[in-house]
């Protein structure tokens, strides 16, 4: 088993930990950067660019049945979905490097692929590789949930 010791640990490889990662070692910091799924997390794979690459295809096709006020002749648009989906591939795939494993790399961070399991307050293990930090950031995301309140379920939200 590798024992890393180091400043601190960030579990999660998405928007947070990303940036705690960056700015970490940019100050000179020891980071040790853990993500047991996708580099990106959520925001890049499945939320925040997907959905905002599909967005800008609907407004695309959208307008296409707004030109008459502009004397453009205004059109229902045949949307292809399998173009679509690759249009949104190609917007993930040009935003990948900044949240790549080399770009981190880079930046000095040890960038383990593994899930991490807290094993004492300051010690986490990731696959074969023990990591003893001195702090820990857990970034590693978070569901909706709806609280179990007294009363809740009679009040609009």
């Amino acid at each position: 088993m590798d024992k890393i010791y180091t400043d601190i640990c960030v579990i999660g490889a998405g928007s947070g930990g990303l940036s705690v990662a960056s700015a970490a070692a940019q100050l000179g910091l020891n980071v040790v950067l853990i993500e047991g799924h996708k580099m990106g997390g959520d925001c890049l794979n499945y939320g925040c660019i997907p959905s905002k690459a599909l967005i800008a295809a609907s407004k695309s096709a959208y307008a296409l049945t707004k030109g008459d006020a502009f004397g453009i002749r205004s059109v229902s648009p045949e949307i292809e979905f399998s173009e679509v989906k690759k249009h949104i591939s190609r917007v993930i795939k040009k935003i990948e490097p900044h949240d790549s494993v080399e770009r981190f790399e880079k930046l000095g961070v040890k960038v383990i692929q593994n899930y991490g399991k807290f094993i004492s307050k300051n010690e986490v293990l990731a696959g074969d590789q023990l990591i003893v930090a001195r702090r820990f950031v857990i970034a590693t995301g978070s569901e909706p949930l709806i609280p179990k309140i007294k009363g809740l379920d009679k009040v609009e939200y």
